[in-house]
C-alpha cells in the first residue's frame, strides 16, 4: 500500500512539468507566428501598411532578381563607367530591413557613416547622395572589404561601389551608409 501512496506526488509532478512544457510551447509558437508582422511594422514610418506592401512585392522582387543578375553579367565589363546609377534592386530602406543582401557572389551588409563620421577615410568629395550612401566626388558608393582600396564592384544598389576602407574578408562587403 505504501507503494501505492507514493504514485500521486510523481504524478502531480509530472502533470506540472508536463503543463510547463505546453506553455512554453504555446508561448514559442505564438512568437514565431507573429514575428513577421511585429518586424515589419517596428522598421515601417506608418506601421500596417509597410506589411502589406512587402506582401504584395514579394513576387516581382524575386522575377526582377533574376532579370537584373543576367542584365548585371552583360554589363560588368565596363567598369570605367564611373559612379552613373543604374537601376537598384535594393532601395536603402530594404537593405536595411533585410540587413544583408546576398548578389553576384558577394555578401553586402552596411555600416553607418555615423560610426565613422567625418573624414575618418581619405574618400575625395565624399557626401551621401540622394539614395542615402555614402559616395566619393565621381558617384562610387563606398565600400569596405579585403580587396585593394581602389577596387570596383558592381552592386545590387544602383551604384558601382569602389573599396575605400577594410574590415570585412573574401566576398563580404560593408556598403557605408547615411
Amino acid at each position: 500500500m505504501s507503494h501505492v501512496s507514493a504514485c500521486p506526488g510523481v504524478s502531480r509532478w509530472s502533470r506540472f512539468l508536463g503543463a510547463g512544457a505546453a506553455a512554453s510551447v504555446i508561448v514559442l509558437l505564438g512568437a514565431a507566428v507573429l514575428a513577421p508582422y511585429s518586424m515589419s511594422t517596428a522598421f515601417a514610418a506608418d506601421g500596417s501598411a509597410f506589411a502589406r506592401q512587402q506582401r504584395l512585392d514579394a513576387a516581382p522582387a524575386a522575377s526582377a532578381l533574376i532579370d537584373m543578375s543576367v542584365e548585371a553579367s552583360q554589363v560588368s565589363g565596363g567598369a570605367g563607367s564611373g559612379g552613373a546609377p543604374a537601376a537598384a534592386l535594393y532601395t536603402l530602406e530594404q537593405f536595411m530591413f533585410t540587413g544583408a543582401v546576398n548578389w553576384g557572389g558577394y555578401r553586402f551588409t552596411f555600416y553607418s557613416q555615423q560610426v565613422l563620421p567625418g573624414p575618418g577615410l581619405a574618400i575625395p568629395g565624399r557626401h551621401v547622395n540622394e539614395a542615402g550612401y555614402v559616395s566619393d566626388a565621381d558617384g562610387f558608393i563606398v565600400l569596405a572589404g579585403s580587396h585593394p582600396k581602389g577596387t570596383v564592384f558592381e552592386t545590387p544598389f544602383g551604384y558601382p561601389g569602389k573599396i575605400y576602407d577594410r574590415g570585412t574578408f573574401g566576398n563580404h562587403l560593408d556598403v557605408y551608409i547615411r
